[in-house]
Order: C-alpha cells, then structure tokens, then sequence
C-alpha cells in the first residue's frame, strides 16, 4: 500500500501541483486545522472534479468541431490567410488525420473556425489580460507559415474584431499569436480519440 505521503504527492501530480501546494490548497479550503489524515479523501475528489471537467470541455470542443462542420456544408465559407506557427501547423496536420475517421471531409479551416468562434468572444475587453493568459512572446517570421484557410462569418467576424481590440490596445502585430494559441489551446482540449459528436455518444 503507497504511504499517505506517496498517495497525496501522485494526487497532487494528477492536479498538476507539488505536494506543499496541494496541502496549501486543502488547508484553504478546509482550514489550518483540518487534519492531514482526511487530505486524501479530499484531493481524490479533487481529481475527480477535475477530470469530469475535462471531459466536458471536450464534449464542448467535440460538439464545436462538429457544428463547425456542419456549418460548412449549409453556407458559403471564404478564404483567410493566415500564419499560424509552424507547431500549431504541425498539430492541425496530425489531428485532422485522427478526426477524419468520423468526419472524413475534415479540413484544417474548421479547426480554426471552432477555436475563433468559442476561444475568442467574451475575451476582447482586455487585450493584455488574454495575452498574459496566451503568453505574450510574438511570432518570428522564421516560425510560422502562411496558409489559406476557408472560414465561416461569425470565425471571419471574430477575427476582425481580433484586429480592432488589438489595434486599440497597440498591439497590432499579435494576431497571429493571439489565433495561434487559441488554436493550440482549442486542440488540447479535445478528446484523445477522434472527436465523436457528444450527441452522437449519448444516442449510442
């Protein structure tokens, strides 16, 4: 049987915290003199909060790749060029293989259009606040590709509002990090397995 100790620092792994954190996060919530004996017990539902939170925002990612899709075949798409850097690239390429075994028509476009369309609105208020939260180094050049994406209007409207936040905030040259890190943080939250339509689950 692992010690309380072992338990407590691989519960803590899980929620992506050193052992001093995790304990410093249970006494908060608990407080000062809640006992070390019971931390175990709370850091496991810890976990279990954290995963089903993970597995919903995976839900949502799948259903928004999806309505995506759909959004494609029902009304016209235009082309935007766009540099994405070339991880980001690299990232849309793998996965694109992976979710074209539900949805063989896949482009890489509708990737980027779910991740303006849910990333983006509602966090325009503050350009320097969602860039700290993107990390806020630019793109070289050197690190990106140019590439023609086909785009629905609320994706195209989303990134023209980008550009007028980020104009008035003086930083008119962080579009394509701003869209690449929400494309990047767009992909890490959906499934590991090919991204089946939540609906599509729940029907099976």
């Amino acid at each position: 049987m692992p010690t309380e100790f072992r338990q407590l620092k691989q519960l803590a792994k899980a929620l992506g915290l050193t052992y001093q954190q995790l304990l410093q996060r249970y006494r908060a919530d608990r407080g000062d003199g809640a006992p070390r004996a019971a931390a175990i017990a709370w850091a496991q539902q810890e976990v279990q909060r954290a995963q089903e939170a993970k597995e919903r925002e995976a839900d949502d990612a799948a259903h928004a790749l999806h309505a995506s899709f759909a959004d494609s075949r029902t009304s016209r798409w235009a082309p935007l060029i766009f540099a994405p850097s070339l991880e980001v690239h690299a990232s849309l390429i793998r996965r694109v293989k992976v979710d074209r075994e539900v949805l063989p028509r896949l482009s890489l476009g509708h990737y980027l259009d779910a991740a303006l369309r849910t990333e983006l609105p509602g966090q325009l208020a503050c350009m320097e606040d969602l860039l700290e939260s993107l990390g806020n180094s630019p793109l070289q050049s050197s690190s990106s590709i140019r590439v023609t994406f086909r785009l629905g209007q609320e994706a195209h409207a989303a990134v023209s509002s980008l550009k007028s936040a980020l104009t008035a905030a003086n930083l008119p040259h962080q579009k394509a990090h701003v869209v690449s890190a929400l494309t990047a943080r767009f992909l890490a939250t959906l499934p590991q397995g090919p991204a089946t339509s939540p609906r599509n689950r729940k029907q099976g």
